[in-house]
């Protein structure tokens, strides 16, 4: 007969440590007050954006400096596509 499992006791063990470190942290925040200290919100500044006449700014300038790393991955993703395409060739033609 096999051997009883051992998956419950270990999941029973692992809730009980979490209840014990969740005990031990409310008995530790509720035997020291916090005070909180009044936060005062600091004023926001506007800034404008002044266009200059000579400098034209499109839509896809902004997208962009956004999106920094896309061409490169493209890149590394078409590499990589074409030496598997280039694997299941030459698999298909030894196995066939």
């Amino acid at each position: 007969m096999p051997a009883k499992s051992r998956r419950n006791k270990a999941k029973r063990y692992q809730q009980a440590k979490k209840n014990q470190y969740t005990q031990s942290q409310n008995n530790t925040a509720a035997a020291v007050p916090v005070q909180a200290a009044p936060i005062q919100a600091a004023p926001i500044q506007a800034t404008t954006i002044q266009a200059t006449p000579g400098i034209k700014t499109t839509a896809a300038a902004a997208v962009k400096n956004q999106y920094v790393y896309v061409s490169s991955d493209l890149k590394r993703i078409g590499i990589l596509t074409g030496i598997i395409i280039i694997i299941l060739f030459i698999l298909y033609f030894i196995l066939v």
